[in-house]
């Protein structure tokens, strides 16, 4: 592809550098500049050369810019597919912790003592008498 492009723009360089001369000649007429006399099918071919190949690389051109669209569409596609796909797990994972926090904070509400005030004031009490106890044996 890259030798086409490359033949394609040594060709067009030229067929834009000079339109050339041609003359049209009876036989043995001389011509009136020097250079290589062309029948008219030949001219016709030449001069038509230039717009057919002009015509192919447009194609080739547009042809390729086509796929890459395509490959970059897909992609594209494929990237927010992956996206939506991720959002809605973490959309999940996040409802999930919620409800596993709210369970938790239940649990927690139940398994706390009603009366608070109560167990406070022996485990005080308990925690002053073996300080006292200990404070005795040691004394003694």
């Amino acid at each position: 592809m890259l030798n086409r492009i490359l033949a394609l723009f040594l060709i067009s360089s030229t067929a834009y550098a000079d339109d050339g001369k041609f003359t049209l000649l009876a036989e043995e007429q001389p011509a009136p500049f020097e250079g290589v006399l062309f029948d008219p099918i030949a001219t016709a071919n030449i001069m038509t050369e230039k717009s057919n190949w002009q015509l192919q690389c447009d194609i080739e051109v547009e042809y390729n810019l086509d796929i890459a669209n395509t490959e970059f569409d897909l992609e594209r596609k494929n990237f927010n597919i992956r996206y939506e796909a991720l959002d809605q797990e973490y959309k999940l994972i996040v409802e999930q912790k919620d409800v596993e926090i709210v369970k938790l904070q239940e649990t927690i509400k139940k398994q706390s003592p009603p009366n608070k005030w109560a167990w406070f004031g022996v485990g005080s009490a308990s925690g002053v008498i073996a300080t006292v106890i200990i404070a005795k044996q040691f004394i003694e």
